[in-house]
């Protein structure tokens, strides 16, 4: 039986490190193992490499059998190489960013349209397309599938790891959202064939939007990665009752997304209450933002949290996560608060089987994810007494903490493995094409 091929759309893919990569390589990798040829059109490794922004380690995570297609992208809006800035660009640059790349219309991304779409009709003539799936954002990565859906009929999947026209933060119209976005949104919502979705509230806001397009639309949500078919869990080890705890963060630390002052000030409070929260340190690992530089609000912050036991010791690439994971007592998980946020953090996180507190609103998406763990500490609020509480129920739960209950946990946390949120997803697409091939039609739509 021939193969069914998948043609997917991922703008950053392996060895980009951008957010919503781990994403892509997850999805790529479930068609491929459930017996698809999969094929990414993706942006070439140029265009992340120039700004720091990869991680050659996760190339060895993509399967062999998947065929990665790098379209070539240039867009100067993205670079932030002033030297290949232009003269006008130099001289206006926030006038040259509003006007510059608007046709899709996404300030940056319009360039690509065109060569993408060419990139992939060229993909299904010389090898036809069974379905296609693009991962947005950018939600430029949406346009193949809309494209091959007009002319020939190719069934689509449309996968939100975020909004485009919703603000994830409040489920209100995005501050950014042009009525031509709205119109693009609509268009293309109305001839997909799924609409994916990563966490509840985000697939109701667009449910809530789109009603007629609500029965086409579920949720498939992010999850944790094996690294070489191992997952993050963390083998319990004897603690000595004086040793000082190392509490620990993975993740991106943005500029007004990391919660960084409520950390500090929960940290400080839970210090002032408690020795044991005195002699403890927290470790910060990731990357600084999207160029790994920090700003000055930043740097200020990283200043002051050292001289009270808050270390940053730079990013970690993907093949050492679980080795830095097993050097923690208990993690942290300081996230931008908002009831559309999970983050891919949190499904690592309770893979881990160690205590976990939670720094971020109630209402928050990874509230959900968290709330079945055995050793999950959320914070009532993001107010320095409420922090200070839930570090100093985090640090019992360290001390009490015993080889079954690390086991219970790390088993709980299993079923967030990537591959099994995904799957799901593959069956569900699986179905459709096979009811497609019978019924499928081309768009007939002029713009």
């Amino acid at each position: 039986m021939t193969k069914p091929h998948l043609l997917m759309t991922a703008w950053a893919f392996a060895p980009a490190r951008t957010s919503g990569v781990y994403r892509a390589i997850g999805i790529a990798n479930t068609f491929a193992a459930q017996g698809w040829d999969v094929t990414v059109l993706t942006a070439s490794e140029e265009t992340f490499s120039v700004e720091g922004a990869t991680d050659v380690s996760l190339s060895a995570h993509v399967r062999s059998d998947i065929e990665v297609v790098r379209v070539p992208f240039a867009s100067g809006v993205y670079s932030a190489d002033v030297v290949r800035w232009s003269a006008a660009r130099a001289r206006h640059p926030e006038l040259w960013s509003m006007t510059h790349g608007c046709a899709f219309p996404e300030i940056g991304f319009g360039d690509w349209r065109p060569i993408l779409t060419r990139a992939a009709e060229r993909q299904h003539v010389s090898r036809p397309v069974d379905l296609t799936l693009g991962t947005a954002s950018p939600s430029v990565d949406f346009i193949p599938g809309w494209r091959l859906k007009r002319r020939f009929g190719v069934p689509y999947i449309l996968d939100y790891r975020d909004a485009w026209t919703i603000d994830v933060f409040t489920g209100a119209r995005s501050a950014r959202t042009t009525g031509r976005a709205e119109r693009w949104e609509r268009r293309l919502v109305a001839a997909a064939d799924q609409i994916w979705f990563v966490n509840e509230p985000i697939r109701g806001w667009h449910a809530a939007k789109y009603p007629s397009a609500a029965g086409r639309m579920r949720v498939v949500p992010n999850g944790f990665d094996l690294i070489e078919g191992v997952s993050p869990a963390v083998k319990w080890r004897p603690l000595a009752p004086d040793k000082p705890l190392t509490f620990g963060y993975i993740g991106t630390i943005n500029q007004g997304q990391f919660p960084a002052e409520q950390l500090l000030a929960g940290w400080q409070r839970a210090r002032e209450l408690s020795p044991a929260m005195r002699s403890a340190r927290m470790i910060l690992r990731g990357h600084l933002g999207r160029t790994g530089v920090a700003g000055e609000k930043l740097s200020a912050f990283l200043e002051r949290a050292a001289a009270v036991g808050i270390r940053y010791e730079g990013p970690v690439a993907k093949a050492e996560v679980a080795s830095i994971y097993a050097e923690f007592d208990a993690l942290v998980l300081a996230l931008a608060s908002g009831p559309g946020v999970t983050s891919g953090k949190v499904f690592e996180f309770a893979a881990t089987g160690l205590p976990v507190v939670s720094v971020h609103e109630p209402d928050s998406a990874a509230s959900a994810v968290m709330s079945g763990s055995p050793v999950w500490t959320p914070s009532a609020s993001m107010h320095p007494d409420d922090i200070a509480a839930a570090f100093l129920s985090t640090v019992e739960r360290v001390r009490q903490q015993t080889p079954a209950s690390r086991a219970s946990a790390i088993a709980w946390g299993a079923q967030w493995e990537r591959g099994r949120q995904l799957e799901s997803g593959v069956v569900g697409a699986r179905a459709l094409l096979g009811y497609d091939r019978q019924v499928s039609q081309p768009v007939r739509e002029d713009l």
